[in-house]
């Protein structure tokens, strides 16, 4: 018997409501309704004799991440009856009739595991349906109905619910968490001998403030297993610290450590992401730093609220692993304190390990000192290490790496962005 091959996206869906009924006197149309959303849907690729064998394979990620599996057995053990679409018009035709269920589980790698099904059943075509008999022109899936709330403004822009906080990225898997649009209050303002000595901090108005469009950033930074499976699927040659090719036994969720930033391009740009400008790193250590109001006069003010790091204010070093800290190594990004993350959920943007950002080292804007590093030939580095100290692991701290050039200095780890997109 031929197997027949369905394959199964999945995605989450995060619902808000925008609007309660203590706030509206009357039902509005915008203030709660019903959709039906895909839980999951597969393609039909093979079809043979008398009984109806499909194969459904579901990985775990997005919307069933959390679920067991028992839990995911009861997504089907609940439906007995699935309908079936045509491929073309993606009109209803029929339906699956469900008669047993063969549970298969498979592991691709640690970081990517996944289910499958065997559905074994009969077609029952509807009444008016061209499809009297299944074709590989089909598929089947699953729906559930769900609230959603909007706004009338988000109603006639098409949008219905708000960005997801947290991403996975389909080729490296890694969890990413959004930093979402708006101004930014970037460096500060108390130390005018360094180099992240901003003079207009303390008197923030909109032509002093960087304008970041909304991102996606790595909620930790990239591992040395990560960076193994790279070089594997690349064919490159590991890092000459990595003795006989390989990083430390035990080390797999430890940040890779001591990259040049050409090494950190090949990987962003084989991953399809991007190396964070500085900017961009720091707004997702500390937050955007300034919150908009109106004054009295109908005029805009902004109120300070940028943080040193991006925990706070004050240095702790159960938060922060660095020269204070004692540990003397990186440590693994999953053993990080989550009290530590940033405003936005990002992990270990304090210490542990220093960070490639794409930015030039120049000089900040309105700023005179003078630096004969300046220029476009080094980049910024930040974050700090666990050999750095406190003060150099702040969340406005620059340093900078690209000594004699970018393709030999072992400089830093990395974490990468993605841009959002409507």
């Amino acid at each position: 018997m031929k197997n027949l091959l369905m394959i199964l996206f999945v995605w989450g869906i995060v619902i808000s409501p925008l609007v309660s009924q203590e706030e509206t006197s009357e039902e509005s149309p915008f203030a709660s309704t019903k959709r039906k959303v895909q839980l999951w849907k597969g393609e039909v690729v093979g079809v043979y004799k008398n009984r109806l064998w499909i194969k459904v394979r579901i990985y775990r990620n997005q919307r069933i991440s959390k679920l067991s599996l028992a839990e995911i057995k009861s997504l089907f053990a609940d439906t007995k009856e699935f309908p079936v679409y045509q491929k073309l018009t993606n009109i209803k035709q029929g339906s699956l009739v469900v008669r047993d269920t063969v549970w298969e589980e498979k592991h691709i790698n640690k970081k990517n595991q996944f289910i499958e099904v065997v559905l074994v059943g009969d077609y029952k075509p509807d009444l008016d349906s061209k499809m009297k008999e299944i074709t590989t022109d089909a598929y089947i899936s699953s729906y559930i109905e769900e609230d959603f709330f909007t706004e009338p403004d988000a109603f006639f822009k098409g949008r219905f619910t708000p960005p997801r906080k947290t991403v996975f990225h389909p080729k490296d898997r890694k969890e990413m968490v959004l930093v979402t649009r708006g101004l930014f209050l970037y460096g500060q303002g108390t130390d005018p001998s360094s180099d992240s000595f901003n003079p207009y901090f303390l008197e923030p108005k909109p032509s002093s403030l960087k304008e970041i469009p909304s991102f996606y950033i790595d909620k930790y930074e990239v591992t040395n297993a990560e960076y193994a499976y790279f070089l594997k699927q690349t064919n490159t040659q590991s890092p000459p610290h990595w003795i006989g090719g390989k990083y430390p036994e035990g080390e797999g969720d430890f940040p890779v450590l001591h990259l040049t930033y050409r090494e950190v391009e090949r990987y962003a740009s084989w991953v399809g992401k991007r190396i964070p400008t500085e900017w961009e790193w720091e707004k997702a250590a500390r937050g955007p730093g300034v919150i908009e109001f109106t004054n009295r006069d109908e005029t805009l003010g902004y109120q300070i609220i940028a943080t040193k790091y991006p925990f706070g204010d004050e240095y702790d070093s159960l938060y922060c692993n660095t020269r204070e800290s004692k540990i003397g190594k990186a440590q693994s990004v999953l053993e990080l304190s989550t009290e530590g993350a940033s405003p936005y959920g990002a992990i270990g943007m304090c210490g542990n390990a220093a960070e490639w950002t794409s930015s030039d080292y120049q000089l900040y804007p309105g700023h005179h000192i003078k630096n004969f590093s300046f220029g476009k030939i080094y980049k910024v580095v930040r974050g700090g290490s666990y050999s750095d100290s406190a003060k150099n692991s702040t969340a406005t701290a620059r340093s900078y790496g690209g000594i004699p050039n970018l393709s030999e200095d072992r400089r830093a780890g990395f974490r990468l962005v993605m841009d959002y997109r409507d």
